[in-house]
C-alpha cells in the first residue's frame, strides 16, 4: 500500500474489463456502419460516373460514325469534276437546266450493287431525289446552284464557315426530328467553288441512346443492391481482424494472454503493440503484486509481533502506576505510558484485521444474528453510548455475518458520528434500520459538521484522513473507516456515504437478509 493507503495493483480482471465485447458493442457496430456507408456510396459513385461514361462513349462514336458518313458522301463534291458538267447539263439560268434531283447526290448515292459511285457518275445519277436530306450545293455567293432546288438552307452560320472554306457539324431540329449537318467547301458540277451541306437524320441514333438510358436506369436498383452487398463484403473482410481481437482480449482476464497476430498488414501491427503492452503490464502486475504481498505479509506478522510487547507494556506501566509510594509526577508519567501503548494497541489490531480482510479471511464463521442486538452492542462500545439512539423497524429483523466484525463496523461509524458531532445539540447519531427487499438497510446519521463532496469518494481508504492534520485530539489513525468497508465487503453489502456541510452526514449500509438455509446447515 501506499502512503494514502490505496492499493497500488488493480485487478487485471477490472482492467480487462473495458474490452469485453458487449462493451465495444456500440462502437464496433458505429464504425462497421460507416464504412458500409462509405462503401456502398463510393461503389455507387462508381457505378454512376461509368454508366454515364459508357452513355457519352456510346453517343460520341455514333456521332463520329455519322460524321464520316457524310463526309464519305460528299467527297465527290470536295473537287471539280475532271471531265467537265455531265452531257447535257448546263450553268444556272438556261433552258436546259436539269433539276436538283436529278443533279445532286446524297448520303445515300450508291450503285446498284451497294457500292460508292465515282465524282463523275454521282454528278449524272441522283437516285435519291426524294431524300429530303440530300447534297445542297450553293454557290460562291451562297446560293443554290440549282434554281429548281427550292430547300432552306438547313446551317446559315455553317455555310458562311463552308465558303470561307473551313469545315463544320452541327446538330439542329428540322421538322421536330434532330438532324446532323456537314457544311463544308466543294465545287459545283461545273467545276465552280462554292460550298455544300448535307445532313443526316439522328432519330435512330437518339433512339439507340434513349435504350441505353432506359437500361442503364434499370440497372440502378440492382447498382444499389450489388453496390449494398459489395459494401457489406468488403466492411466484414476488412472488420474481421478486429474482431478476432476483440474477442480474444474479452475471452481472458490475465495479462499473460495474448493476441493472434496474422498477415503482415496495420492490424497485425496493432496486435503486435497489443501484445507488448500486456507484456509490460503482466511483469509490472506481477512485480507489484509480489511487493503488496510482501507488504501485507509485512503488515500482518509486524501486527502479531507488536502485540506481546504493547500488552507488557501496557501491564508494567498499569502496575507502576497502581504503585503508593509514587509521586504525582511519576505517577503522570507511568499513565501517559499506559495510553500511548492502548493507542498503539488499537493501530496494531487496526492493521491485523485489514491484514486478515487482505488474506480473505474476514467473516469466516458466520451465524444468524439479531440487527437490533448488533446495534445496541455497538452503541455500548463506544465512549457515550448515551449520545446515540437507536430505531428498529422490526425486531426480528437478522443478518448472516461474524458478530465481533459486526459490532466492530457500527461501533466505528458511531464514534466517527460522536467525534465530529457538534456539542449542545442533542443526540448525535441516529441509528435505524429497515428492511428493504432482501437486504437490511442500516442508517447512521449524526449532526456533525459535514464533510466537503470532494473527500466523499475518498472515505474507506487506508490512512485517509478529511483533516490532514495529526495532532488534533479528534484525530485518528485513518483506518476505521477503511476496517468498516472491509467488513462490509466481507459481509456482502454495501456502503454509502451522503453529507452536506453544516447539517451533517448520513451513513447507509445494506447487508443481506439472513438466509435461513445457509445458516441451518
Amino acid at each position: 500500500m501506499n502512503k494514502n493507503g490505496r492499493s497500488p495493483v488493480k485487478r487485471p480482471e477490472l482492467w480487462l474489463a473495458r474490452f469485453r465485447p458487449s462493451q465495444l458493442a456500440g462502437a464496433a457496430t458505429s464504425i462497421r456502419t460507416q464504412l458500409i456507408v462509405w462503401n456502398t456510396a463510393a461503389l455507387i459513385l462508381l457505378l454512376g460516373v461509368l454508366g454515364v461514361v459508357c452513355r457519352f462513349v456510346t453517343l460520341k462514336v455514333m456521332m463520329d460514325s455519322v460524321d464520316q458518313e457524310m463526309a464519305r458522301s460528299v467527297r465527290m463534291f470536295r473537287r471539280p469534276p475532271r471531265n467537265g458538267p455531265p452531257p447535257g447539263m448546263s450553268r444556272p439560268g438556261s433552258q436546259n437546266q436539269p433539276t436538283v434531283a436529278n443533279t445532286v447526290s446524297g448520303p445515300e448515292s450508291r450503285s446498284p450493287n451497294n457500292k460508292l459511285q465515282s465524282p463523275d457518275e454521282g454528278h449524272r445519277r441522283m437516285p435519291d431525289s426524294d431524300n429530303p436530306l440530300r447534297a445542297h450545293i450553293y454557290d460562291a455567293s451562297g446560293k443554290n446552284a440549282f434554281q429548281e432546288d427550292s430547300r432552306a438552307t438547313w446551317d446559315i452560320k455553317g455555310l458562311r464557315k463552308a465558303l470561307n472554306g473551313e469545315t463544320t457539324y452541327t446538330t439542329i431540329v428540322l421538322d421536330d426530328e434532330p438532324v446532323r449537318v456537314l457544311s463544308a467547301p466543294g465545287y459545283d458540277p461545273f467545276g465552280a467553288r462554292g460550298a455544300i451541306q448535307i445532313g443526316y437524320s439522328l432519330k435512330e441514333v437518339y433512339r439507340a441512346v434513349g435504350g441505353i438510358n432506359v437500361a442503364l436506369l434499370l440497372l440502378v436498383p440492382i447498382g444499389f443492391a450489388g453496390a449494398g452487398f459489395a459494401g457489406i463484403v468488403l466492411t466484414r473482410r476488412v472488420l474481421s481482424r478486429v474482431h478476432s481481437m476483440t474477442r480474444a482480449a474479452g475471452a481472458h482476464t490475465g495479462f499473460s494472454h495474448r493476441l493472434p497476430v496474422s498477415g503482415n498488414d496495420e492490424f497485425s501491427e496493432l496486435a503486435k503493440t497489443f501484445n507488448e503492452l500486456l507484456s509490460g503490464l503482466d511483469a509490472a502486475y506481477q512485480k507489484q503484486a509480489q511487493v503488496l504481498e510482501m507488504q501485507q505479509r509485512f503488515t500482518a506478522d509486524a501486527s502479531h509481533e507488536l502485540k506481546t510487547p504493547l500488552t507488557i507494556i501496557r501491564g508494567t506501566a498499569g502496575m507502576g502506576a497502581a504503585r503508593e509510594s509514587l509521586d504525582a509526577r511519576t505517577r503522570g508519567a507511568f499513565h501517559e505510558i499506559e495510553e500511548a501503548a492502548a493507542g498503539m494497541s488499537t493501530l496494531v489490531q487496526d492493521l491485523l484485521m485489514l491484514a486478515h480482510s487482505d488474506e480473505g479471511r474476514l467473516c469466516d464463521e458466520r451465524t444468524e444474528l439479531l440487527v437490533s442486538e448488533i446495534l445496541e452492542s455497538a452503541r455500548k462500545a463506544t465512549p457515550c453510548p448515551s449520545q446515540i439512539r437507536i430505531r428498529v423497524e422490526q425486531d426480528d429483523l437478522t443478518v448472516n455475518g461474524s458478530e465481533t466484525e459486526l459490532i466492530r463496523l457500527f461501533r466505528n461509524l458511531m464514534d466517527n458520528g460522536i467525534r465530529y458531532a457538534r456539542q449542545g445539540k442533542g443526540c448525535c447519531v441516529t441509528a435505524s434500520a429497515v428492511s428493504i427487499k432482501d437486504n437490511v438497510v442500516v442508517t447512521l446519521q449524526d449532526n456533525g459538521c459535514g464533510i466537503a463532496p470532494e473527500h466523499i469518494a475518498h472515505l474507506g481508504e487506508r490512512f485517509y484522513r478529511v483533516d490532514s492534520s495529526r495532532t488534533r485530539p479528534t484525530g485518528g489513525t485513518g483506518l476505521g473507516l477503511s476496517i468498516c468497508r472491509s467488513v462490509v465487503t466481507a459481509h456482502g453489502g454495501t456502503m454509502r456515504f451522503d453529507s452536506k456541510i453544516g447539517e451533517g452526514t448520513t451513513v447507509t449500509v445494506e447487508l443481506p437478509v439472513a438466509d435461513y438455509s445457509s445458516t441451518a446447515s
